[in-house]
């Protein structure tokens, strides 16, 4: 991180733009052979200097060796605030827009440079107003203590599908290039992010707020959303999992050990960037990520459905419909 606030030092607008990086290196499991996913996040207006600043902390990443991002454009480049939080669900609200949205809530974190995490901060709050001051069950008069962000939930949840259909389809688009690696990532680290939101929006029906007051209710909730925000996704897991399946701590981080392992090991991991589907299933290294995250399935299907029966209400009441 001390690398990266040293080479954009100087190049941010003030108060108004953000370094930001996302990926394993935003939840901390950053390994060998891991891209940079990076973005310039500006909250203000457009200025056509905006991207030379992108143009050269693109040249400036490359000279000091950090991977690209992804070919997809979702990184490593400008991001304006104004669509995060005005096109959430409307006809402009693409694909690209709605997971860079998602991702700077779950794992995204500002460099420490010039005004960047407060610019950050700024924009994440913004986006947590949008989906709780426009949710129905927060603006009506609705006060059933399970009540959860609705709004956020289902954005969560086509996030998480998202991500599916966008790996399958990369599939064809790439003719299975990096297939067995993408096949991996999406069981375990993507999958993690799916859970880490959707505990996160359940976590608010788990708290006691029988002390609080209901007229500030809306931004309370904007405040314990934010709370989350600024932890890994890894380690808002540990603390649902300490409260509610403290025996289920091994099964859960011990195989995305495991995982992270297999990504830190350059032997592994071109191994499975450079197999094809057709010899996937006879592939040591591949079975064997494969069983890992089988067995992290299974640790966090019981986590969500067998350990708790108040957990275990709230993902059978929300978790589908």
């Amino acid at each position: 991180m001390k690398v990266l606030a040293k080479l954009a030092d100087g190049l941010l607008p003030t108060d108004e733009g953000s370094f930001v990086v996302f990926g394993s290196l935003a939840r901390g499991e950053y390994t060998t052979g891991s891209d940079l996913d990076w973005t310039v996040l500006i909250d203000g207006r457009a200025d056509s200097l905006h991207l030379q600043i992108a143009h050269k902390l693109t040249s400036e990443l490359e000279k000091a060796g950090f991977g690209k991002p992804g070919p997809t454009e979702v990184f490593g480049g400008l991001i304006f605030s104004h669509d995060l939080v005005h096109a959430v669900g409307g006809d402009e609200d693409s694909n690209k827009n709605m997971t860079r949205r998602l991702l700077l809530l779950l794992e995204s974190t500002p460099i420490n440079v010039a005004g960047s995490v407060d610019t950050h901060a700024r924009i994440v709050q913004a986006i947590l107003n949008r989906y709780v001051q426009e949710d129905a069950s927060f603006i009506g008069s609705n006060k059933r203590p399970d009540r959860i962000p609705r709004f956020l939930l289902n954005d969560v949840v086509r996030f998480w599908r998202t991500m599916a259909v966008d790996y399958a389809n990369k599939y064809r688009a790439r003719a299975g290039q990096k297939w067995a690696l993408r096949n991996i990532k999406l069981r375990m680290s993507r999958k993690l992010l799916f859970v880490s939101g959707f505990l996160m929006c359940l976590s608010w029906a788990l708290e006691d707020r029988s002390q609080q007051d209901n007229d500030y209710e809306a931004q309370d909730l904007v405040d314990h959303l934010l709370a989350w925000t600024k932890r890994p996704p890894l380690q808002s897991l540990a603390e649902i999992v300490e409260r509610y399946a403290p025996s289920l701590a091994s099964d859960v981080f011990g195989n995305y050990d495991a995982f992270l392992a297999i990504l830190d090991d350059e032997s592994s991991r071109n191994s499975l960037e450079e197999l094809s589907p057709q010899a996937a299933y006879e592939d040591g290294v591949f079975l064997g990520a494969r069983e890992i995250a089988t067995r992290f399935d299974t640790a966090l299907t019981e986590l969500l459905f067998e350990t708790n029966p108040t957990l275990a209400k709230l993902v059978k009441k929300y978790g589908v419909f």
